[in-house]
């Protein structure tokens, strides 16, 4: 039987692990943590299930068969993906990404229908601040991108970050009305079980090994070994999930990321977001970026809620950085990978990737092996 060592036992180690399972691998997962599915599993405060961020399905509603994957292991609820945010220099609530029902409450409409009628939108933009300022005027990217994007990425200005590769609303930067945003195109859904992923993580590594609270102390790729302390072990394939960075013992440097603080508050109020809404994003000069109030995606039911505040920090790695310098150094890492090593997850490729879009790059794989 041929074995697989998996590096890595978040949500794109154990799906890995799921897939070489069915092709009859011998698969073992080595996870530094006390504890599979990383960021996507649920834990409980005082009741309420949460994780840290906010992890909803948001699958290409064409692509039926990810979206029976899933349902093959969850139960799943549908949701409607709606956002306010609180623009910069106003005091309300509005929606995000902007709509122009909304512009006439704005203190600066005139300039801001002025500069949506000069707006140049086949221009080529340079950086993030261009694309928007393109897309919806100075005054709007002002409101709702500028101080934001500033604060997530913890930079003097957006001009730093490289547009074709920020995660952002592209799709409708300015949009006609308020409404669902992924309405018929995103499946957006999440489990119905309190406990959320984790039992997928069980049924995935069912029949695996797993050696948790295991820190690898070195790699051999080439020979597709491994080391912890003075114990060798060797595989016919390496899958690794971890940083690539950190996978090569830092050859061309530290690859940079953003990472978030995470408060937890219980408030004893039944609901604080309107209905339909889950997420407030904050644009302005406070320190967080984004309210979470986790019930509204949990289904959980009680008389309290539970909210999760959201900091950016420098104090873990969850978001790679989007500019072409550092995307270049880690397609240099990745030029170091030897055959019959996979580099997969949002780590191990320096990509910002949801579950849907591992999901379909780990399918990929298991096609080559």
């Amino acid at each position: 039987m041929k074995k697989a060592i998996i590096i890595g036992g978040g949500f794109a180690g154990c799906t890995a692990a799921y897939f070489l399972k069915n092709k009859g691998f011998d698969v073992t997962i080595f996870e530094a943590s006390n504890e599979l599915g990383a960021g996507i599993r649920t834990h409980f405060y005082k009741g309420h299930p949460y994780t840290f961020g906010p992890h909803h399905l948001l699958i290409d509603i064409n692509d039926g068969w990810a979206i029976d994957y899933f349902k093959g292991f969850l139960d799943l609820r549908q949701l409607t993906h709606q956002v306010l945010t609180t623009p910069y220099g106003e005091n309300s609530f509005y929606n995000y990404p902007p709509v122009k029902s909304d512009i006439d409450t704005f203190k600066n409409k005139e300039r801001i229908y002025r500069e949506l009628k000069e707006r140049n939108t086949k221009a080529k933009p340079k950086n993030l601040e261009e694309y928007w300022e393109n897309s919806i005027g100075n005054t709007l990217y002002n409101m709702f991108v500028n101080s934001y994007s500033k604060k997530m990425w913890n930079i003097k200005n957006n001009t730093e970050l490289d547009e074709d590769l920020c995660f952002s609303v592209k799709k409708e930067p300015l949009r006609n009305k308020p409404g669902d945003y992924f309405s018929g195109a995103i499946y957006n859904a999440y489990p119905t079980n309190l406990d959320g992923y984790n039992i997928y993580f069980d049924k995935c590594v069912y029949g695996v090994k797993v050696q948790l609270n295991t820190k690898i102390s070195k790699f051999d790729l080439e020979n597709k070994t491994i080391w912890i302390d003075e114990q060798k072990y060797n595989a016919d394939i390496i899958i690794s999930t971890i940083s690539l960075d950190d996978l090569f013992e830092y050859h061309y440097g530290e690859l940079k990321y953003m990472g978030r603080d995470f408060m937890k508050i219980l408030l004893p109020v039944e609901r604080i977001t309107p209905e339909g809404y889950y997420f407030l994003y904050y644009a302005g000069d406070e320190p967080y970026t984004r309210i979470v109030e986790y019930k509204t995606l949990t289904g959980y039911k009680s008389k309290d809620t539970l909210i999760g505040i959201e900091i950016p920090s420098n104090s873990n790695r969850l978001y790679p950085y989007p500019t072409k310098a550092e995307v270049e150094r880690a397609y240099r890492y990745k030029n170091l990978i030897p055959k019959d090593v996979y580099s997969i997850g949002r780590l191990g490729e320096y990509k910002y990737k949801d579950m849907y879009w591992i999901l379909k790059d780990i399918k990929e794989i298991m096609n080559q092996i």
